[in-house]
């Protein structure tokens, strides 16, 4: 079944390393400390969000520590099944107070945490609080760590154990908003505004002319019903003349003005509009 829970933005906390390199604790696995007073469902849903980003890099999140070792997340499980393990990994770590703290490795997929190459050097990552901010440190035996700050300015995650000599460049990020869709917004309000100031001063598209240059279709039309009409009368007075003189001129023989000149308009009148 597909995970309807809307996934929390992820940011990356430096790199798993070797036991010297984090803190004196076991080499290259990660230590994540989840708020104890954030509500079940919001700490399920910092799993899945970590376990669906690391599931994109071809890893999945193994929990280490007795009565849950070698069980993995998966955020597609019932809910009932995903309550259980996360109440037992936290009671099989040491206690931290106002903490719960989860002890796990990240393999790659189809590999044990104990297979040469599967969890040296992978990424760590920490969910973040929308409208938040995360920061980043190092040392006090937690290795290289970052927290999230939410709005109000409460730590709500920590992760640690990292690789001190493999740090994130930014010490500080600030935790994109979250749109209703879910998708994330990484863009501030100042870029949004100067995006949009820059699209307004853009000039207007250049307004397509037609390259016809002729008379219209109703000026076309006026002139051939003119024409036909001066035609017809030329046609009328060519036929009374012929009543009075009956001979037919031959071919090669001059026609008379009033003769060519109908023609010749005739001619016009059948001419087709120009497209030009």
């Amino acid at each position: 079944m597909a995970n309807p829970i809307q996934y929390l933005p992820t940011y990356r906390s430096g790199f798993t390393g070797p036991s010297e390199r984090i803190g004196g604790s076991s080499p290259y696995h990660i230590d994540l400390k989840v708020l104890q007073t954030l509500p079940l469902q919001e700490r399920i849903r910092a799993m899945d969000s970590l376990a669906n980003q690391y599931s994109s890099i071809g890893r999945e999140i193994e929990f280490s520590n007795q009565a849950v070792s070698g069980k993995r997340w998966n955020p597609n499980a019932p809910l009932e099944e995903k309550v259980n393990l996360l109440e037992l990994a936290a009671k099989a770590h040491a206690p931290r107070s106002g903490w719960d703290s989860y002890d796990f490795y990240v393999p790659f997929k189809g590999k044990s945490r104990f297979d040469p190459g599967a969890v040296e050097g992978a990424s760590i990552f920490i969910p973040g609080v929308p409208g938040g901010k995360i920061t980043r440190g190092s040392g006090g035996g937690y290795g290289y760590f970052s927290e999230a700050v939410d709005p109000s300015g409460r730590v709500v995650f920590r992760v640690g154990h990292g690789d001190i000599n493999r740090p994130e460049t930014e010490a500080e990020i600030a935790v994109v908003q979250q749109t209703q869709a879910g998708q994330t917004q990484d863009k501030t309000a100042e870029e949004l505004l100067n995006e949009a100031i820059a699209r307004a001063l853009q000039p207007a598209p250049a307004e397509l002319k037609p390259s016809y240059a002729g008379p219209s279709e109703d000026e076309f039309r006026r002139r051939r019903n003119q024409l036909e009409g001066t035609m017809l009368e030329l046609m009328i007075d060519r036929a009374s003349r012929e009543q009075e003189q009956p001979a037919t001129p031959r071919l090669g023989q001059n026609l008379s003005g009033a003769q060519a000149a109908a023609m010749g308009l005739r001619s016009f009148g059948q001419t087709p509009k120009s497209t030009i």
